[in-house]
C-alpha cells in the first residue's frame, strides 16, 4: 500500500513539472442526481452509419428511460444523446449489448471495439444478437411498467441452468475467440409474442454473422463445453437429468498428415422420474436407458460440429483442443488444417449414476 501512494505521488510531481495538472486523469465530478445509469446498449446498421439505442433499468413501477441517437459511429451517436437532456449518461453499469441481424452480417467488429476502448464500457458485457430484427425494437418490446431489457436479460441469464438454454458470453470472450480462431458462438434472441426469449446461437467468423444453430445443435455446443446444468432427457418411462459432461479431442493421422478428430464425452445423468415398467436395478435395464442417454447425446454433438464443418467455421475452437491434446504435433496440425475435409468420429457414452436404487 506505501509503494502504491509513493507511485502515485512521485507520477503527480511528474505531471506537474511537465505542466499538466494530475485531477486530469480523473473523470469529472458531476451530481448523482444529474446522472442516468445506462443498463443496455443495442446497435443497428443505417444508411448514415449507425443507430444506437439505450434503456435505464425499471425501478418502483416505473418505465425505463429509453433514447435512441444516430451517428456515422458509435461515439458520434452517442455523443448526440449526450445533449438531449439536463441529464448526463453514464455507460459504466451498461450490462447488455444488443446487435441487430443486419449490422451483425455485415461487421460486428465495430460494436466490440467501442467496447473494448471506451473508458466507461466493460468486457464483462454480455453480447447478443437479434434473430430476424433490429436491437432497437428488441429493446424497447422489453420496456414497460417495472421493466426493462436488463431485467428480462439477467432473468434470462440467472435461468438459464435451470431451463437449459443457452450460456451467455461476454464481449471479451467473444474478442477473444474472435482473435484465436476467427469463429464464435454467441447467445442469439428473438421476439416471440412481444418478448425476448433464447433462440440458440449465432455463429460468427471473420467478424461476421454467419450462421444460427437449430435446437439439436444448440444443445450440442453447450454439451461440448461441459455447460448442460439442469439440462432434462425424456425417454420412454423415464426421466434423466443430465449433470456433467465432459469431452475430450483426439487428433487422428495418417503418417504425417491430419486426416481427422476423435471426440469422445462422457456424460452423467441422474434419475429424475421413472414408471414401473422400468427399474435400472436391473442391469440390462439400466444399459438399455444409458444407451439411450448416449445416442441422443451424440446426435447433438454431430449437430454441433456438423455446422462447424459446413461453415468452416471453428467456433468449438477444436484446433486449439487438437494442438493441446498432442503438443509434440502442433506443427502437423496447423499445417493439414481442413476443418471441412477432416472426418470426425463422435463416441460418446452414457452414465445414470444414482438414484435408481431408491426404494
Amino acid at each position: 500500500m506505501k509503494r502504491t501512494w509513493l507511485f502515485l505521488a512521485a507520477a503527480a510531481v511528474v505531471l506537474m513539472v511537465l505542466g499538466g495538472d494530475p485531477l486530469d486523469l480523473l473523470p469529472y465530478a458531476r451530481e448523482i442526481d444529474t446522472v442516468v445509469l445506462m443498463r443496455t446498449m443495442g446497435a443497428d446498421v443505417t444508411a448514415e452509419g449507425v443507430s444506437v439505442t439505450l434503456s435505464s433499468g425499471a425501478e418502483d413501477g416505473e418505465l425505463p428511460e429509453l433514447l435512441d441517437g444516430q451517428g456515422g459511429t458509435i461515439s458520434g451517436a452517442l455523443l448526440t444523446l449526450q445533449g438531449k437532456g439536463e441529464s448526463s449518461l453514464f455507460y459504466g453499469h451498461v450490462g447488455q449489448l444488443l446487435l441487430g441481424e443486419t449490422l451483425a452480417r455485415e461487421n460486428l467488429l465495430a460494436p466490440l471495439d467501442y467496447v473494448l476502448r471506451d473508458v466507461e464500457t466493460r468486457l464483462d458485457t454480455d453480447l447478443y444478437i437479434i434473430r430476424g430484427a433490429d436491437a432497437q425494437t428488441a429493446i424497447r418490446s422489453a420496456a414497460g411498467p417495472g421493466e426493462s431489457a436488463a431485467d428480462r436479460l439477467e432473468a434470462m441469464s440467472e435461468d438459464a441452468g435451470l431451463l437449459s438454454a443457452t450460456m451467455t458470453r461476454t464481449v471479451g470472450q467473444v474478442l477473444t475467440d474472435l482473435g484465436e480462431q476467427e469463429a464464435a458462438f454467441v447467445p442469439a434472441l428473438e421476439l416471440a409474442e412481444g418478448t425476448l426469449e433464447a433462440a440458440g446461437y449465432a455463429i460468427l467468423k471473420e467478424n461476421r454473422l454467419v450462421g444460427w444453430t437449430q435446437e439439436a445443435a444448440a444443445k450440442g455446443v453447450n454439451l461440448y463445453l461441459g455447460q448442460v446444468d439442469a439440462d432434462v432427457l425424456e425417454t420412454e418411462h423415464v426421466a434423466l437429468r443430465i449433470v456433467g459432461a465432459r469431452t475430450r479431442v483426439k487428433p487422428v493421422f495418417e503418417g504425417e498428415a491430419l486426416t481427422g478428430l476423435e471426440i469422445r464425452c462422457r456424460v452423467e445423468a441422474n434419475l429424475a422420474e421413472g414408471t414401473p415398467e422400468v427399474d435400472l436395478r436391473d442391469r440390462r435395464q439400466l444399459e438399455a436407458v444409458e444407451q439411450r442417454l448416449a445416442d441422443t447425446e451424440r446426435a447433438r454433438l454431430e449437430a454441433a460440429l456438423a455446422l462447424s464443418q459446413a461453415l468452416d467455421a471453428d467456433y468449438l475452437g477444436l484446433k486449439q483442443a487438437a494442438c493441446l491434446a498432442a503438443p509434440w504435433r502442433k506443427a502437423d496440425i496447423q499445417a493439414g488444417w481442413n476443418l471441412p475435409g477432416l472426418e470426425l468420429q463422435v463416441v460418446v457414452q452414457g452414465k445414470v449414476e444414482r438414484g435408481y436404487d431408491a426404494s
